[in-house]
Parts: C-alpha cells; sequence; structure tokens
C-alpha cells in the first residue's frame, strides 16, 4: 500500500462521522435495490407455487388426441411430464342430496395423480381401468354407503338438455342441475356399463364447482391399452418455459394434427410469459419506469452520501496538493476511498436487504396464511443476476460520486480548495434575501436562509435528497395503487359466497324460508334483496358518454333511456350500507320525498379495444329526480311510479350486487318503505320482483348442505342455490396478496425515504459545528438559535415540495397513461398520499435538525472554533 492510500485510510479514520454517514448512506441504497427486487421475486414466485398447489402444474394442454398424438406428445424433445386425462361421464346414484344425484367419473395416469392437487384420505390410487377412488362427500353428503374394496357396478353416460332455442346440448360439471318449479328438466342418457372396485377415498378436489351435480370419482387411464377410438388431454409440462412456448405449442398441435391447444395463463404471467402483446408492452412499461425512479433513487442516495460533505474531501484533496501530490496520486486516493467504502456497504446492504424482508416474511407469514387460507408461504428467492447487477450499480454510482470531488480538486488552486472559496459564497449578491423574507421570519428566518444560501452545493445536496424521497414515496404508492386497481377490474367481484333465489307466489311463506334460512349455522353475513327493473329517461347532460356516442342508443325531445334495477335491501342491510355511503337512514325510509342511492360506476371488458374500463353509467347530480316507470306487460302500458330523488352518488356496493355494466342501465338503492310505496302504485311488481339472499359464510359447503335441506322440503316454492365461495376466496386471495405485495413495498421505500432524510439532514447539521459556534459567539440566545433552526426546517421543507411535487405528479401521469394500454379508468392524485408526504417530509427534517442541533448545542465553542477540518 503505498503513501497515498495509506494517508486517506488515515483521513477515513480521522473523520469517523463522515465516513459513517457516507456508509450508511451507501449501504441503504444497497438494502434498498436489493429488498425490492427481492421482494418481487418472492412475490412472484408464492404466486406460482400457490397456483400449482390449488390448479395443479401444467404448461400446454393438447384437447382430445389420439394414441398416436399421445406418443408424439410423449417422445417430444421439449415434454418433461406427460398427464392424460379422461372424462368418462356421469353415473347416477341414490343420492340424499337432490342437486347432486350423480357421480362424475374422471380417469388421470400416474404423473395426473402427482401433479394434481387430489389429496389422498385413505387407501391408494387407482393403478388400472377398473379401480377408482371416490370423494369423501359422496359418504357425507350423497349418504352412499361405498367402503374401500366394493365392487359397484355404474351406469356410465352423459346428461342432455334442450335450450331455449331447442337444441340439444350435452352438459358438463360446470352446469347445475337443470330443475324448474316442476322438477328436473335435464335428462341422462346411459351409454355403457362397468364394474369398479372402490380402492381409496379422497377429499373433493378444488375444481369441483360447487354447485355440479356430480361429486368426483377417478378411475386411471393406461396409455399402453388406449384404442384408436379413445381420445384423451394430454397435459404438458415442458423442460424449458420462455416467451416462444406459444409458437412453440401452436406449432406442435398443427404439426400433430391435433384441433385445439390452450395454455395455462394463469401460472405462466407468473413467469413473466405473456400472449397479449399490449400486456406484455404495459407491464415492460411499468417495470422500465418504476426501476428507473428506484434506480435514479439508489444513485441520488449514494452520491448523495458523497456529496454532502463534498466540501470536506476537496479540502482534504487540497492539502494533498500542497505538498506535492499529483493529480494521478490525488484520484487513485479518491477511487481508493470508494472502493473502501463499496467494499464496506455493499456487501452489508445486500445482506440488510436480504435479512430485513426475510424478518418480515418470518412475522407476516403465519398472519397471511390464516387469513387467506394459503397453502404456500412467502419464502425469500434470491436471484444471482439481480445481486449483480446491484453491485455493478452501486460500485458505478460510488465511482461517479468519489470522482466528482476529485475533478474539482484538480481545477482548483490548493489555497482555494483548502480555504473552500468555491464552497462558501460570501458576496452581499450571493446571500442577498428579500425584506419579505425578514419581515414574515424575523431576523432568524432571515439569517437561516442566509446559512442555506452560503453553501449552496451543501444545501442543494439535502433539498435533492429531500425531493428524491417525496418522490419514491409518492410514484410508489401510486404504482401500487395502479397496480391494485389493475386486479379489481379484472376480477368478477364476487362478494358472497352462497347465492339463494327464492319463487314463491305466497308472501308469508317466502318470508318464512328467508328466516328459515337465516337461522342456519356459520352465517356471518346475510342480505335480503328484492329487484325489479323499471324504466327512465334522463337528459343529455346526464347521460355517459359511451351512450352517446352509440346511434343505436334510444332517445327523444333530448333525453336517453335507461334501464333502472331498483335493488331494496333489508333494514338491517339499509343500515350498515347508509353508513358506509354516509347518507342519512331517515331520509332512504322517507315516502313522502322517496330517495335513493345511485352506484354510478361499473367495469366491463370492452371487446373491440381489448381493454377493461371503469366508466360512469351515469353522470347525475345529487338532488336530481329521475322519474321511474314500471312497465306493466299485461297491460302493454308503463306505469308512472313517482319521481326518485337521488340522495347519493357511489362506487361502493352492498353484498349481492356485482360492479358490472349492463348496457344503458344502472343500480339503485331503496328502502323498504319506499318499495312498500311503489308496490301500491303498481301492485304487479310483487309478482314479478326477484327475491334473493345473498350468505357469508365461515363453511360455506356445510351451510350449502343446510340450504339444501331446507331446498328439498320447500314444496312447490322454487329455491335455486348457486355456491361461488371459492370464486371469491380466490379473487380476495389474490386482492390481499396483492395487498400485501404493495404495503410491503410503501413501507419498504417509506423506510429508506425516511432514514435518507434523518441521515442527510443530521449530516447537514454535524458538518455546520463551526458555524453554529460562530453564531454562539456572537451572542446569538438559544432561543434565536432554535428558531433559526425551525425556520430551515421550514425552507428546506418548501423547496423540496415546489420541485417534487410537480415530478411526483408527473411521473404518476406517465404512470396512469402507460396502464391505459389495458385498462381505462378516470386519473386522480392520491391527495391522502400527497398529504402524508408534505406533513412527513417537514416533520421528519425538523425531529431531525433539532435532534442533530441540541448534539451540537453541547459542544464547547472554543474547541469547534479550533476545528479545521470536521
Amino acid at each position: 500500500m503505498n503513501i497515498v492510500n495509506k494517508l486517506t485510510l488515515r483521513q477515513l479514520q480521522l473523520n469517523k462521522k463522515r465516513t459513517l454517514v457516507t456508509i450508511i448512506g451507501s449501504i441503504i441504497s444497497v438494502a434498498m435495490v436489493t429488498a425490492v427486487a427481492t421482494l418481487g421475486i418472492s412475490y412472484l414466485d408464492l404466486m406460482r407455487r400457490q397456483t400449482i398447489a390449488e390448479d395443479g402444474e401444467w404448461h400446454i394442454l393438447y384437447k382430445e388426441v389420439n394414441q398416436t398424438q399421445v406418443e408424439a406428445i410423449k417422445n417430444d424433445g421439449e415434454t418433461k411430464n406427460l398427464i392424460l386425462e379422461k372424462s368418462l361421464g356421469y353415473a347416477p346414484i341414490e343420492s340424499q342430496n337432490q342437486n347432486k344425484p350423480y357421480i362424475y367419473l374422471m380417469a388421470y395416469n400416474e404423473e395426473g395423480f402427482n401433479q394434481f392437487p387430489i389429496e389422498l384420505m385413505e387407501g391408494r390410487f387407482p393403478q388400472n381401468e377398473n379401480e377408482i377412488v371416490i370423494s369423501e362427500p359422496i359418504l357425507s353428503n350423497a349418504k352412499v354407503s361405498y367402503r374401500i374394496g366394493d365392487v359397484i357396478t355404474l351406469d356410465i353416460g352423459q346428461r342432455h338438455y334442450v335450450d331455449a332455442e331447442l337444441k340439444e346440448v350435452m352438459l358438463d360439471q360446470n352446469f347445475a342441475l337443470q330443475r324448474n318449479s316442476e322438477g328436473v328438466e335435464e335428462t341422462f342418457v346411459k351409454e355403457f356399463s362397468k364394474n369398479y372396485t372402490i380402492v381409496g377415498m379422497i377429499k373433493r378436489p378444488e375444481w369441483e364447482p360447487a354447485w355440479s351435480p356430480g361429486y368426483t370419482a377417478l378411475s386411471y387411464v393406461d396409455e399402453h391399452v388406449m384404442t384408436s377410438k379413445d381420445m384423451v388431454n394430454a397435459y404438458v409440462i415442458l423442460q424449458h418455459i420462455n416467451d416462444s412456448i406459444f409458437d412453440y405449442g401452436e406449432n406442435f398441435a398443427e404439426h400433430n394434427g391435433i384441433e385445439a391447444v390452450s395454455f395455462n395463463h394463469s401460472l405462466l404471467r407468473y413467469y413473466g410469459i405473456i400472449k397479449d402483446d399490449e400486456l406484455r408492452l404495459m407491464l415492460f412499461k411499468l417495470s422500465a419506469i418504476i426501476i428507473g425512479i428506484i434506480m435514479i433513487g439508489s444513485v441520488s442516495l449514494i452520491y448523495n452520501a458523497f456529496a454532502i460533505s463534498v466540501s470536506e474531501r476537496s479540502r482534504y484533496l487540497g492539502m494533498l496538493s500542497s505538498v506535492g501530490a499529483t493529480k494521478k496520486q490525488k484520484r487513485d486516493s479518491v477511487f481508493f476511498e470508494g472502493a473502501v467504502i463499496g467494499i464496506i456497504s455493499i456487501p452489508i446492504g445486500i445482506i440488510a436487504g436480504i435479512a430485513g424482508l426475510g424478518i418480515t416474511f418470518i412475522c407476516i407469514n403465519p398472519i397471511i396464511k390464516s387469513a387467506m387460507q394459503l397453502t404456500e408461504d412467502f419464502r425469500v428467492v434470491v436471484l444471482p443476476s439481480s445481486i449483480l447487477i446491484t453491485v455493478i450499480i452501486s460500485a458505478l454510482t460510488i465511482f461517479i460520486s468519489t470522482y466528482i470531488p476529485a475533478r474539482r480538486a484538480s481545477n482548483v488552486s490548493a489555497i482555494d480548495a483548502i480555504r473552500q472559496v468555491t464552497d462558501v459564497k460570501l458576496t452581499s449578491k450571493e446571500v442577498k434575501t428579500s425584506k419579505l423574507t425578514r419581515k414574515i421570519f424575523g431576523i432568524e428566518g432571515d439569517l437561516g436562509l442566509k446559512n442555506l444560501k452560503r453553501n449552496k452545493r451543501r444545501y442543494k445536496a439535502t433539498v435533492f435528497s429531500l425531493i428524491i424521497s417525496m418522490v419514491l414515496f409518492l410514484v410508489v404508492s401510486f404504482f401500487t395503487s395502479g397496480l391494485k386497481k389493475l386486479v379489481v377490474i379484472t376480477q368478477h367481484g364476487i362478494n358472497y359466497d352462497i347465492q339463494v333465489t327464492i319463487q314463491s307466489e305466497n308472501h308469508e311463506e317466502l318470508e318464512n324460508i328467508i328466516n328459515h334460512i337465516n337461522l342456519l349455522e356459520n352465517i356471518t353475513e346475510s342480505t335480503h334483496i328484492e329487484c325489479f327493473e323499471a324504466k327512465t329517461w334522463v337528459d343529455e347532460q346526464y347521460t355517459a358518454d359511451y351512450l352517446k356516442e352509440d346511434p343505436e342508443s334510444k332517445k327523444e325531445n333530448g333525453k336517453y333511456l335507461y334501464t333502472v334495477y331498483v335493488n331494496v335491501l333489508d333494514d338491517e342491510s339499509l343500515k350498515a350500507y347508509a353508513k358506509e355511503v354516509g347518507v342519512n337512514l331517515d331520509r332512504l325510509k322517507d315516502t313522502t320525498k322517496p330517495g335513493a342511492v345511485i352506484i354510478d360506476t361499473a367495469k366491463y371488458k370492452n371487446t373491440e379495444e381489448d381493454r377493461y374500463v371503469e366508466s360512469k353509467m351515469i353522470k347525475a347530480r345529487e338532488g336530481l329526480k329521475l322519474d321511474l316507470n314500471y312497465y306493466d306487460w299485461s297491460k302493454e302500458k308503463d306505469i308512472p311510479l313517482e319521481s326518485v330523488e337521488i340522495i347519493a352518488l357511489t362506487d361502493k356496493l352492498p353484498m349481492g350486487i356485482l360492479p358490472f355494466r349492463v348496457y344503458a342501465g344502472f343500480n339503485m338503492i331503496i328502502s323498504k318503505d319506499v318499495y312498500d310505496h311503489f308496490r301500491n302504485i303498481a301492485p304487479l311488481i310483487n309478482q314479478e320482483a326477484e327475491h334473493q339472499l345473498f350468505l357469508k359464510s365461515d363453511n360455506p359447503l356445510k351451510l350449502q348442505e343446510g340450504v339444501e335441506t331446507i331446498q328439498n322440503s320447500a314444496g312447490p316454492n322454487y329455491i335455486d342455490l348457486i355456491n361461488v365461495f371459492l370464486i371469491r376466496q380466490r379473487e380476495e386471495q389474490t386482492l390481499l396478496l396483492m395487498s400485501v405485495f404493495t404495503y410491503a413495498f410503501i413501507l419498504l421505500i417509506t423506510a429508506i425515504c425516511i432514514a435518507n432524510i434523518l441521515n442527510t439532514v443530521s449530516t447537514s447539521i454535524a458538518l455546520r459545528k463551526r458555524e453554529f459556534a460562530m453564531l454562539k459567539s456572537v451572542g446569538m440566545t438559544p432561543k434565536s438559535f432554535n428558531k433559526m433552526i425551525y425556520y430551515e426546517s421550514i425552507f428546506y421543507g418548501l423547496k423540496a415540495l415546489i420541485y417534487g411535487l410537480p415530478i411526483s405528479f408527473a411521473v404518476m401521469y406517465l404512470l396512469h397513461h402507460t396502464l391505459m394500454i389495458k385498462l381505462s379508468y378516470r386519473f386522480s392524485i392520491p391527495w391522502d398520499s400527497v398529504g402524508i408526504a408534505i406533513s412527513a417530509v417537514f416533520i421528519i427534517v425538523g425531529m431531525a435538525m433539532i435532534y442533530s442541533s441540541q448534539k451540537v448545542k453541547k459542544e464547547n465553542i472554543i474547541d469547534v472554533l479550533k476545528q479545521d477540518i470536521v
């Protein structure tokens, strides 16, 4: 080690605080990049494993393939595993559940039993075509007394149904048992009989719809005994997963005469493989923007850690120059300092980022698994490429940050570098402040502003740090809210577990059925909705844009025709909904001036543009009155109901109402009191209104059994139920996991921003010891000193806001514009996040300055003034 490097090490050791601050700044930056990259990778890893646990692992599905095609798939070099599936059909059983009178029989090869989520409870899986495993509900729900070892004969066939167009169709598990008030409408057509030996019992598979009419039973498909007429579905797990998978699968299918091929998009998207070019472009742009922001933030954090004390480095380099050091020696000294700081900070930063994320996962995993019923949990996944990129960016930034003082020192004489004449401006022009400043803030505020202007480089470095922290926080908040919006808009928005539809001509019997259902166990929330349709004409100024643009919209006298879906909530549900929306319950119940809540926002997919849209169905205002008309089909004329005043417009939905758009229509919420008033005007409403009960449950399958018991004893009253708990559960899982990811992302960025502000401000104050000591030596009182510090905090915050907010808004709009490639919704600034950011800037800066200044106060004035180098 040469003498210059030894001097550099000694300089670092003597200036421990400055060195420590620089190292901390570098560690924060490296930890941020590492943690953000690891968080994203770990989230994708969790979603891949959870998707595989729920739906099985496969990448390509070739449908209805024969024996020759199966051999071609199996012998293909890209095939890692091959799963064969065959649907054998339905078999009637003596079920006690009238909604599930069948066994639905499927067959898999050995790979299918291994790769698909099939959980064996007893016995073993089938090993030949004469063996089956049955699902446990066949015993517990259908009450059929099958046992392992029994040999049973099944009459296997298909369900046939004649639809409204008088076409005969075959039904699968996605279609519930077709019934009406007179009984079962569908027919069973037997195809063959077969004897099976029961060799095991499985849990009810997740893929079996709760409303399906058949209990799952699984047999074995043997590719070696397939005939030329046998057709199976072939699920393929590939050796290599990349963007060419779609072209590869389609080309292979075409080459081998396979008519239908599909891909497991729900799994492939978590590998970053997306077929939709526009969606891929949107995600690429979003990633580029957010990565760019984080990279800028990372670079600025490291650069700022060096820049905040650049004048001290320049002084040290000037001293080296004064004793004969050449430009090369000074440059080598600076690079050596950067290398030492990098060797220390980069590994610690990487370890801190990974360890911090790991500790976070350990804390949140139990909560997430219990709240969302996940089978998988977060685990830290680190890619070597992300670590390598972090190291390269950090090293390059340190190199640039250390090179700047070296270049500056090379262009300044040794005397000027030591005296700091280029850093501290003492001319009246440079530190001039307006008379208004002194008038508003007093001498302390005027002095505080002059102090900032004296050393512009340090001032700019501090403000720049605040701006970067603010932009990071606001942009990441907006980005994560955009991701959640993407998830919400593309989901069904189901907010209940079970939907029960009841048809009865006797109102008392109907109420009795509803009361019986509500008394069942396992119900956590219940809403009864009566719904009927009405019509209204809306002025053009209040009509949605899409209706105005459609030439087929019905328009008369400057008004457009709307269908109004009038929803009548039960009293308890209405009370809760009114509180959520923020309207007066008594006003909703007032029949002298009927009022209603309008759900004015809905979502839909624009198939022409292939975009998901959230838009206003009606651009009305509170206080507007709508004239409702009910169509009497028996008399073929409209019956005027009464004008309804809009009390509130909202996008909040009560349980049971979905956010989908109905063309030229919207949902209206009214009270039972107003509904009774309407029924007096048009009694026919009472006969034609649809009664539905929407239920949430902590055990939806158990609750379904209870409802089915009531259904079976309902007599002439028709009860239909649909259990969609699995759809709701998966949508909530996706949304909650996205929320966990986004909140973790925001908290991570927030913590880093706070640490950066504290580090920057406290360092800035610490490096001004001599300045503060001089002010005290000429008689500044502690009270005046504190006021000066307060005003400096305000000036820092105001300057950061002036630049930070416009930059943040511009980047937000850029992100929104990128999201509009596949989505369509109104741009809005997250004012709550803006408020938090504004408050945080002043609070954190103020706290940091007060804390640091308190430490400075303890210093002896004489000792501080003697110091040459801090």
